[in-house]
């Protein structure tokens, strides 16, 4: 298929709502195919916010299906585990404190997370099992990849209505309209398209948990902690909490993100923003009796916010008519499997591949059901099971509690379920419905 499917509706692109990375690389995706399409972004320019992003085979995939031009562009910047041993080990779980059972001490080796089953995929695509890319690095190759006039920005989302020719007018803050043959929202767990596809009920729900983050200096992170704490992605687990470090920015820095958990039958979060000041004595109080070497160095690197953490788990359809999510938008998840960034990749290969295949624009509601068909039950899964594997890795799971051979034998479940889906067969099975 190619472009002239828009010829007999009125010449109108696919509206892109949001230009964040899934929106880019779904755009990139379907200008591969020939498809028209027009990204309507809310800022004056693109932007990313937070610092680094993981990536594992499944992500890497679908980044080489979107256009293998991106998976090169984003070689080049991504950082991997330092240590050769640990080229199929996507994290290394420690004990972030003292073990109450068993004589473990803050800081000592659990065991490493690898990719048992099969390594080789990785290897083949000029990566390893885990690597990470700065948020800003990775939009900037997107960026690359797309032509300069198919962009507005500064272009606030408000609604969209269908014309009588079977179009979508939408309708921004500023008072100007714009007419697509389809929308597709991508912006983000605040989605104002959601509205419009699920209803104005389905907002994002708090996950019981806040992060605090702090980007820390190659130097600093090694006198703290060593070069091979400092530079290998490495999960500290404990009662009530965990901490995540891993080396970005080809090793100059080291993203370092604590999270405790609100232990509790009700969680609320009673702000009306999602981040919000916080100090280091704040950090110091909530991670009490952790790996004193490492909460230093985080409160020495702090920001001076914290972010709490949202996910929208649901059944709703991720498409009505001619409209349609991706992402956040309609998935957002918790990020510890470290998968968030990753399903979108996913959505943005299973979606343009999909619109490419049907022969009239008539037919495109029918590829957003064959895409919501498949996409859903996998991306409700994600957020399911980085919500357990939070609660696993905080000793909070009842039946695993601090068994460090149950959590293992649980995270390998989940991340072989996540990293080695048969993207391919995904397609074959949506396009059975078109």
């Amino acid at each position: 298929m190619n472009g002239t499917i828009f010829e007999n509706h009125s010449e109108h692109p696919i509206a892109i709502v949001g230009g964040g990375l899934g929106g880019l690389a779904l755009a990139i995706g379907l200008l591969k195919h020939g498809i028209r399409v027009h990204i309507y972004e809310s800022t004056e320019a693109f932007s990313e916010i937070g610092a680094g992003v993981a990536f594992g085979i499944n992500s890497i995939t679908a980044l080489h299906k979107i256009d293998p031009n991106l998976l090169e562009g984003y070689k080049k910047h991504a950082t991997f585990n330092a240590d050769d041993d640990r080229a199929s080990t996507f994290m290394s779980y420690r004990w972030g404190m003292d073990g109450r059972k068993h004589g473990h001490r803050a800081g000592d080796m659990m065991w490493n997370l690898n990719d048992k089953w099969r390594p080789e995929r990785a290897h083949a695509l000029g990566v390893k099992t885990r690597s990470c890319i700065h948020r800003a690095r990775l939009l900037d190759e997107l960026v690359a990849l797309l032509p300069a006039n198919i962009t507005s920005f500064k272009k606030n989302f408000v609604t969209a209505e269908e014309q009588n020719d079977g179009s979508l007018e939408l309708h921004f803050a500023d008072g100007t309209t714009a007419v697509a043959s389809a929308i597709i929202g991508c912006d983000g767990i605040k989605s104002k398209v959601r509205q419009l596809v699920c209803g104005p009920d389905l907002q994002a729900t708090y996950a019981g948990e806040v992060a605090y983050r702090a980007m820390v200096p190659r130097a600093d992170a090694e006198k703290a902690l060593g070069a091979d704490l400092a530079l290998n992605g490495t999960i500290y687990c404990g009662y009530g909490g965990y901490i995540v470090t891993y080396p970005v920015e080809n090793y100059d820095f080291v993203n370092m993100v604590a999270i405790p958990h609100d232990v509790g039958e009700t969680w609320s979060w009673s702000q009306d923003e999602w981040t919000v000041p916080a100090t280091s004595d704040e950090i110091r109080q909530r991670f009490e009796g952790w790996y004193k070497p490492l909460i230093d160095i985080i409160c020495e690197h702090s920001l001076p916010c914290k972010w709490a953490l949202f996910d929208l788990q649901h059944n709703a359809p991720y498409c009505k008519g001619n409209m349609c999510l991706l992402g956040d938008s309609a998935h957002a998840t918790t990020p510890h499997l470290g998968a968030g960034a990753g399903m979108a990749m996913e959505d943005a290969y299973l979606l343009s591949s999909l619109i490419a295949s049907i022969d009239s624009i008539v037919q495109i509601g029918n590829a957003f059901r064959a895409y919501d068909a498949v996409r859903r039950p996998r991306t409700q899964g994600c957020i399911e099971r980085s919500r357990n594997a939070s609660i696993a890795m905080d000793f909070l799971t009842p039946e695993i509690a601090d068994d460090t051979i149950a959590l293992k034998q649980m995270m390998e479940i989940s991340y072989e379920w996540l990293w080695h889906e048969d993207l391919e067969l995904q397609l074959c099975e949506a396009k059975k419905l078109l």
